[in-house]
């Protein structure tokens, strides 16, 4: 098997920092990024907090997703709630409670 090269851009100051730190961990960039490519070919992520990405939803999913909402049953049209806003439906509630005596606040 062939080696292949990798090759990144960064900041001349960034590398010569990062190479002196990794030598001093008994290390170099060749080894590191190997094993940066070894952990994701065997974990399919990368290893960085922030980088998880969402999985991709199958269309079984979708459709399973899609029955449930579908399977809700809607409120009647002539339910007394169905055409009144949350305020109203509000002051319905405290009145039932008798926290109102002529009608409105």
């Amino acid at each position: 098997m062939a080696d292949a090269m990798v090759t990144a851009r960064m900041a001349s100051e960034k590398k010569e920092a990062g190479n002196r730190i990794l030598e001093q961990l008994g290390t170099n960039s060749s080894q590191v990024v190997n094993r940066l490519y070894d952990y994701v070919i065997e974990n399919k992520k990368l290893p960085f907090p922030g980088t998880e990405q969402r999985r991709k939803i199958t269309r079984e999913e979708l459709a399973e997703a899609i029955a449930w909402v579908d399977s809700i049953p809607r409120l009647p049209k002539n339910n007394r709630f169905a055409n009144i806003t949350d305020d109203e439906i509000r002051y319905e509630r405290l009145a039932s409670r008798g926290h109102f005596e002529d009608g409105r606040a």
